[in-house]
Formats: structure tokens, C-alpha cells, sequence
């Protein structure tokens, strides 16, 4: 449960940094946001899975 709270909070301010940037790059960075959010979300499902 940590481990979320942790990647939550990370994503988080990530989104929140997204403010001060150009909306080209702010697009970039939330494609990469999203394809990392979802990368965790498979992982924690494998993990709880294995167990």
C-alpha cells in the first residue's frame, strides 16, 4: 500500500509541474505520465498476483 502512496504522490507533483511548462512539452510529459501510470498499475496487478 506504500508503495502506491509513494508512486500517487510522485505522479502527483509531476502533474502539478506540468503548469510552468510550454503546452508542447506539457503534452509530451503527460503522454509520458500516462504510459508511466499505467506500467505501475500492471506492475502492482502482477505483483499482488504472484502472490
Amino acid at each position: 500500500m506504500l508503495k502506491i502512496a509513494v508512486i500517487g504522490v510522485l505522479l502527483l507533483l509531476a502533474f502539478l509541474a506540468t503548469k510552468y511548462l510550454d503546452e508542447r512539452r506539457q503534452k509530451k510529459l503527460l503522454i509520458a505520465l500516462g504510459v508511466l501510470v499505467g506500467c505501475a498499475v500492471a506492475y502492482l496487478m502482477a505483483i499482488e498476483l504472484m502472490r
